[in-house]
């Protein structure tokens, strides 16, 4: 085997297999924990907590997550804030193994609780993985 894509794909499979062994609740906790610990990763490069208004870290959120190939941005529908992302940087393998879309919500939780500092959470309401047109987080603050 030599080349990126195949060690990718091995690693795609392997993770897939590891994520069937723990039964689609279990996988999905891990996913969102990694997601999670990533995202106040992420953000504690970004700046210093409790400086920003929900709104503002909604929106940082939305380009860290860009910024990793997301896509995001921010909307208000009604009085609920939602991350719409028109992009999976996890391609096929979100789509063969759906609970990886955990990981992208535990991103958007860690990176919340780390600039916003306020309790934060995070809903999938629809996922390219399941067919929709984009993924949409619904976030309440």
């Amino acid at each position: 085997m030599t080349g990126i894509g195949h060690e990718h794909d091995v690693i795609i499979e392997l993770l897939g297999r590891a994520l069937n062994e723990l039964g689609p609740e279990r996988a999905a906790a891990l996913a969102e924990e990694v997601g999670e610990q990533y995202g106040r990763t992420m953000a504690s490069a970004m700046g210093t907590p409790t400086t920003r208004s929900f709104r503002t870290a909604l929106h940082a959120v939305a380009d860290a997550l860009s910024a990793h190939g997301f896509a995001a941005h921010a909307e208000k529908e009604g009085n609920a804030l939602r991350l719409v992302t028109e992009h999976c940087p996890f391609g096929d393998a979100a789509v063969e193994h759906p609970v990886i879309c955990a990981v992208d919500r535990g991103m958007v939780r860690g990176m919340l609780e780390t600039l916003y500092a306020g309790d934060a959470t995070a809903c999938t309401e629809a996922s390219r993985a399941a067919g929709d047109a984009v993924c949409i987080t619904a976030i309440s603050g």
